[in-house]
């Protein structure tokens, strides 16, 4: 006992010196309280990445995904009552990206809420509660303590698991007086908070949190929330400090062998049994780094506020704070503890917030609702033809919802796979249980997996030719389905299925032989602003079954040149745009690499309303990242794409 009690106490004063409050790049990218790429410490400097890119020349790239950016800067003007608002980004690039040798695990940016804040904590509540005991309002916060945006982004410096990991942060905030404290705490959990009730909810198990738990021999069990706790003054940074949730024995009956302790804790009362304890590197050396702007610098395409209701295009002096921790260091990269996933991170929901003071247990003020990192969609398929008929025997089976830097294994112990058996499609023919696994980065074993089973109908053929015509058009806001059929007479059902760019096809309903060739259904159901697909399946009095085409439509506004790339990332032989028109025009269809170089360009006239497009892929369409451009009359719309191997 005694020798833990005096390793606590030597290592104690470490977390306030190993820490950097200069400029640094780290895993080239710039912690220097600034957000733009290609500039560093106040001067041009090509070659360094960022949150943002102002247009300044240079290799160096940014992060977060700045879609729709010019719009809501356009909101902020033309509807003030938007500015207020809270609304989120993540990477530009897909989870896990591999680039220039750097795996990019995802990043954030979300702008909360501000003035007469809809997301405060209410009075007296404070870290080492358990968020079963917080809750929230609608009510104004000091301007130190009022968090206008936050940032975040983790990337590996290489692409071995001896890298290093390193994990960035920085915040936004209305005022430039005073001290300023903020937390961001990263959740093993799926927490939430629920703006109706004013509760937060899925929190962790052990008063409301996760805890690290240990062996006989200091080695890690089982992972547990984490804190990052800092304190900015107007000279600078004050002080920053990582903690984990544990039990309070932890810290003098446990010799880690990830990390050492500091000997803080603190929970939520002096009897608690479990808290938050401060934990530095088991080797010493520098881990820490946090500074903020001391003059005024470009707070990126989304703008800044520099009061409540007051927009502006740069923070002032020391309103925009930035740090980073070397996790790899600081013993809280999964990879130095466990010989697992490279794809993994020790947390997977992060919530950040503000305190009144340097005590980590003083009243918490603002935060940003809980949100999402390193999160990857649930695993889905479609089937072109669900049921194989004596004249088609062949069906594609192809992923939903593809992420271009995963690899997909398909396997099936009952059917057959014509051709490969990796990648985001296959061909069967035969009837069977067909399986697909992700595999997010190669070596990190399954993520996921979905399966799909394809059927065999001995009294059915595909004929398209069953159906004359089939058209969809926006009638009062909603998809209007029009049809005529040939030998109506013989039909028993026509079934309307639909599906959107997150789903299968499924029946939405089922219609009887009216008499005549001709049918028409309103699709009451459909959401706005979303990109919908329509088949028929006709169903003769012989019981044969029969498949229409696809027709595709936009709901929303239709008054403005809109467009779709289902799916995105790219695979295959083809391209699939869905352009949506207010007028019949002539459009100039352009695929520019990031490069600019044009690597294709086309002229097709389309009609008013949502047009098919299939573009078929050439040589010069090499993977990677791409910019289509379409052009109609006097408007003009851009979308990011990827090129999937």
């Amino acid at each position: 006992m005694k020798k833990h009690a005096l390793h606590i106490i030597l290592l104690f004063p470490l977390f306030l010196s190993a820490q950097i409050t200069s400029p640094m790049i780290r895993a080239n990218f710039g912690v220097d309280a600034d957000l733009r790429a290609n500039f560093f410490n106040l001067s041009i400097l090509a070659g360094n990445d960022d949150w943002f890119h102002d247009g300044t020349a240079g290799a160096g790239i940014h992060v977060i995904d700045t879609t729709g950016a010019a719009g809501i800067l356009s909101g902020y003007s033309t509807n003030p009552l938007t500015k207020p608002m809270s609304f989120a980004r993540s990477m530009r690039y897909p989870v896990l990206s591999t680039i220039s040798n750097r795996i990019y695990y995802d990043a954030a940016f979300v702008r909360d809420h501000r003035d007469n804040d809809s997301t405060a904590f209410i009075g007296g509540l404070k870290n080492g509660q358990s968020p079963q005991a917080w809750a929230g309002t609608t009510t104004p916060v000091l301007s130190k303590n009022d968090i206008s945006e936050v940032f975040l982004h983790v990337r590996r410096d290489g692409t071995n698991p001896t890298d290093s990991l390193w994990f960035f942060g920085a915040v936004g905030i209305l005022g430039t007086n005073g001290d300023r404290y903020f937390d961001f705490e990263l959740y093993q959990t799926d927490i939430a908070y629920n703006k109706a009730t004013g509760l937060f909810q899925n929190y962790g198990p052990d008063f409301g949190h996760t805890t690290w738990k240990f062996d006989g021999a200091g080695n890690i069990t089982q992972l547990g929330d984490i804190i990052f706790t800092a304190e900015y003054g107007n000279a600078g940074l004050n002080f920053i400090e990582a903690r984990i949730w544990t039990e309070k024995t932890s810290i003098t009956t446990v010799s880690p062998g990830a990390f050492d302790w500091t000997g803080t804790f603190d929970g939520e009362a002096a009897s608690s049994t479990h808290g938050y304890a401060g934990i530095v590197p088991n080797n010493g050396g520098t881990f820490y780094q946090g500074l903020q702007n001391t003059d005024s610098t470009w707070s990126g395409p989304f703008g800044n506020f520099t009061t409540a209701s007051v927009l502006g295009s740069k923070y002032a002096p020391i309103q925009f704070m930035e740090f980073s921790v070397n996790l790899s260091k600081l013993g809280l990269d999964p990879m130095t503890f466990t010989s697992g996933s490279i794809c993994n991170l020790a947390f997977g929901k992060v919530l950040v917030k503000s305190r009144s003071s340097t005590s980590f247990s003083s009243a918490l003020k603002d935060f940003t609702s809980p949100f999402h990192f390193r999160s990857v969609a649930d695993l889905e398929t479609d089937v072109d033809f669900p049921r194989q008929c004596p004249t088609h025997t062949t069906s594609v089976i192809t992923v939903a919802n593809p992420l271009s830097t995963s690899t997909y294994y398909w396997s099936t112990s009952n059917g057959n796979i014509v051709g490969a058996t990796t990648g985001t499609s296959i061909t069967v023919s035969g009837p069977g249980t067909y399986i697909v696994t992700q595999e997010l980065l190669s070596g990190c074993g399954e993520n996921g997996r979905d399966s799909i089973v394809i059927t065999s109908y001995d009294n059915c053929s595909v004929l398209y030719s069953s159906v004359k015509s089939l058209n969809v058009q926006l009638q009062n806001t909603l998809p209007l389905l029009s049809w005529q059929l040939l030998n109506y007479d013989q039909v028993a059902t026509v079934t309307v299925e639909r599906r959107t760019e997150r789903s299968g096809f499924y029946s939405i309903v089922t219609m009887k032989d009216n008499g005549t060739a001709d049918y028409r259904y309103t699709d009451k159901n459909a959401q706005q602003d979303d990109l919908y697909f329509y088949r028929l399946k006709i169903t003769d009095k012989d019981g044969r079954t029969y498949y229409s085409e696809v027709v595709t439509i936009k709901t929303g506004n239709t008054n403005a040149l809109h467009v779709k790339v289902n799916p995105n990332p790219v695979s295959g032989s083809d391209m699939n745009l869905y352009v949506t028109l207010p007028n019949n025009e002539l459009a100039t269809i352009q695929l520019i690499h990031t490069s600019g170089k044009i690597v294709d360009r086309q002229q097709q006239r389309l009609a008013k309303g949502t047009s098919h497009i299939k573009l078929n892929r050439k040589m010069a369409w090499q993977p990677g990242l791409y910019i289509l451009r379409i052009t109609a009359g006097t408007e003009i719309i851009q979308q990011k794409i990827i090129i999937a191997e």
